[in-house]
């Protein structure tokens, strides 16, 4: 099942994120070794993104 996400961060810049695209466990682990050996000054580690919150209800005008 596609569950993980490729997670980075700079070491030069402090920056960070998450990737979007989704992977099986075993082909996020490759890329990230892969990406780490072609782009030593940023870490990548897979992870299970956390679910994106849901955006709270908002009243329809004229409700109470």
């Amino acid at each position: 099942m596609k569950t993980y996400a490729i997670h980075w961060k700079s070491t030069v810049s402090g920056s960070a994120g998450t990737g979007t695209k989704s992977f099986e466990k075993e082909e996020a682990g490759r890329l990230a070794t892969e990406l780490n050996e072609k782009c030593p000054d940023i870490d990548h580690e897979v992870v299970i993104p956390a679910p994106t919150p849901a955006k709270p209800a908002t009243a329809e005008p004229g409700s109470p």
